[in-house]
């Protein structure tokens, strides 16, 4: 009996769902091999597979236990990847880890799960990992910010990127050291970080702790997106597009959007899905249109809604 394609690819996510059970529970435990199962998993979970049922509903959890038990075995990235996992899909309870929380615990048990995994990978001498701390940590500052300066403090003297200095700016803010975090951005900028030239840029325009300076404001924006940072790419859109801060222009804006899009913003692909489709800036084309609202969709951008707001239909 030969199987249809549903039911072929769902044997073998059963197969490699026990795979990964046995693999866990082993002894010896293979920590490497342990690992690439769960990878699998986890990146058929991020292709939709269990939202449209090939993957089973128990997968979510055996790919946290696996990752557990990868992770204790030594195999540090695993902390981050597990981390970022709770955080993409916070259903079910967090698991048990063996190490005590290194700061305050707060009310969310899956935030402060994954913030455990992140400080775990940077004990371990993971920069990700002391990074991803600072990135999650953001809505609780106050209670794990400090905690993320102390991961990030160590990584400052070798910083060739500026990641370091950025993710400690970001934090000094958050906290409340407005003067300080300026500095941090200053320096990442100088090790050419585009994240924190943009930061800059509207630190400047703002007029957010340095005193407001439109021209240095805009030279952070272009420099940010010399490096194809897509927030500043899409701001730059959006200035032709509407003529503040830049000449009106709408062939500019597309071309602008589309680079936004390419680097990564689906609110830019999106708008160009539009332009496309109604013609503005550009060659009418709802093939063309549809792509970049699928690739915006795709990148969790509400296009239904936004297409309703707009009083537009999909292009087919």
């Amino acid at each position: 009996m030969t199987l249809s394609p549903a039911a072929a690819a769902s044997s073998n996510a059963n197969a490699l769902l026990a795979e990964t059970v046995r693999a866990t529970e082993a002894d010896p435990l293979d920590a490497a091999y342990l690992e690439g199962l769960c990878r699998e998993i986890d990146g058929r979970i991020t292709r939709g597979d269990a939202m449209i049922g090939i993957l089973p509903v128990q997968a979510y959890d055996v790919l946290v236990r696996g990752y557990v038990a990868a992770a204790l075995a030594g195999r540090t990235e695993v902390w981050t990847l597990l981390g970022q996992r709770l955080l993409d899909l916070p259903f079910g309870r967090p698991p048990a880890l063996p190490s005590p929380h290194p700061f305050p615990a707060g009310e969310d048990e899956i935030l402060d799960a994954a913030l455990r995994c992140f400080a775990e990978a940077a004990r371990h001498g993971s920069r990700q990992g002391a990074y991803r701390f600072a990135a999650a940590g953001r809505p609780a500052v106050r209670r794990v910010g400090p905690y993320a300066l102390t991961l990030l403090e160590p990584l400052l003297a070798d910083d060739p990127t500026g990641e370091a200095s950025y993710w400690s700016g970001i934090t000094h803010y958050l906290l409340g050291n407005g003067g300080t975090a300026l500095g941090y951005h200053e320096r990442a900028a100088a090790a050419g970080n585009a994240d924190a030239m943009f930061e800059l840029h509207v630190l400047y325009g703002t007029g957010d702790t340095v005193p407001r300076d439109d021209v240095a404001a805009r030279q952070w924006l272009m420099r940010a997106a010399d490096r194809e940072h897509p927030r500043a790419l899409y701001n730059i859109a959006a200035g032709h597009a509407t003529g503040q801060g830049f000449p009106r222009d709408e062939a500019a804006a597309a071309g602008w959007y589309e680079r936004a899009a390419i680097a990564g913003s689906p609110r830019a692909a999106a708008t160009l899905g539009v332009m496309c489709l109604l013609g503005s800036g550009v060659t009418t084309d709802p093939a063309r249109a549809a792509r970049w609202l699928d690739q915006a969709e795709e990148q969790g951008f509400d296009v239904s809604g936004w297409l309703e707001q707009l009083g537009l239909s999909r292009p087919s």
